[in-house]
């Protein structure tokens, strides 16, 4: 089912039905987290944070383009009115380098694969210290660079749905002297009551007061529209007004055909045509979502 011509009423005192219809709007952080992986998804990203089409975006300071694409995403972000929420990406997986001292003597140039940590948080045996200490890290390239604490932290690889890691990495956080919120790695399912895992996190975000933020299903990766379109128009439904929904728009360049297989490639190309669509803009009016 398509969008539907928008519908308006009248009271009898000649007043729009307005005010019952924000009441049903609900909003969503449409959220890019890779910023720095490459200059065609970094270019993509501004553009649609310009053009209003994005709510957030998550910046990757373990990529070795983070020094020079901070600025303009920082120039880009101050020159709209509406405000776009900048955070950090906590990258614990390659192929990106670790950035602290610890980490680089336990894993070299490149840090481990995400099963590498799953595996060590099942048997008991993630490296705390070497792990808070490249939480550290990137928070601190992050600020030294953006100038401004991070507004969010999303761990990639939903690393933080592992219970040891996430106790290491939310105690980090809550040190910091600005706290970020947390976005959830649990995709919340509105039919079901929380599991034991989502609550046991909400449990340490407490602890070390912090806010989780609830998170909605991500953008399909399939590179059709159709699939893009039904899940705005029925994947949403149900979801906490707030939650996070992530996408990984961007544009193909040399960069990314190295890095990534072409089916992710023409996923992100299929985002981003979507996302800049007439069609987009007219299924979340209909849909009564906003992004702001």
């Amino acid at each position: 089912m398509g969008p539907r011509p928008m519908a308006w009423s009248r009271d009898r005192d000649g007043t729009s039905d307005d005010r019952s219809r924000k009441q049903r709007m609900k909003r969503i952080q449409l959220t890019a987290p890779d910023y720095g992986l490459t200059f065609g998804i970094d270019r993509a990203l501004r553009q649609l944070a310009q053009d209003g089409l994005l709510s957030a975006i998550g910046c990757v300071v373990a990529s070795d383009l983070w020094s020079r694409e901070y600025l303009p995403l920082r120039d880009a972000v101050d020159a709209v009115r509406h405000h776009t929420r900048v955070g950090l990406t906590l990258t614990l997986t390659g192929p990106h380098a670790p950035l602290s001292v610890r980490g680089r003597e336990l894993f070299g140039e490149q840090l481990p694969r995400a099963r590498w940590w799953r595996w060590r948080d099942r048997l008991r045996l993630v490296p705390d210290e070497v792990l808070a200490e490249e939480t550290d890290a990137q928070f601190t390239c992050f600020e030294e660079f953006y100038q401004r604490p991070a507004e969010f932290l999303h761990v990639g690889d939903d690393l933080l749905a592992c219970p040891r890691i996430a106790r290491v990495v939310l105690k980090q956080t809550g040190l910091r002297r600005v706290r970020p919120s947390i976005v959830s790695p649990f995709p919340t399912d509105p039919a079901a009551r929380p599991g034991r895992a989502e609550k046991r996190l909400a449990r340490l975000a407490r602890e070390n007061g912090l806010r989780i933020v609830p998170r909605a299903p991500s953008f399909p990766t399939s590179p059709g529209r159709k699939a893009l379109e039904q899940h705005v128009w029925r994947g949403l439904n149900g979801q906490e007004d707030g939650a996070v929904v992530l996408c990984q728009p961007g544009e193909v360049d040399d960069r990314l055909r190295r890095s990534e297989p072409r089916a992710a490639q023409e996923a992100r190309q299929a985002q981003l045509d979507f996302l800049r669509s007439q069609a987009f803009s007219l299924l979340i009016v209909e849909k009564d979502i906003f992004l702001y």
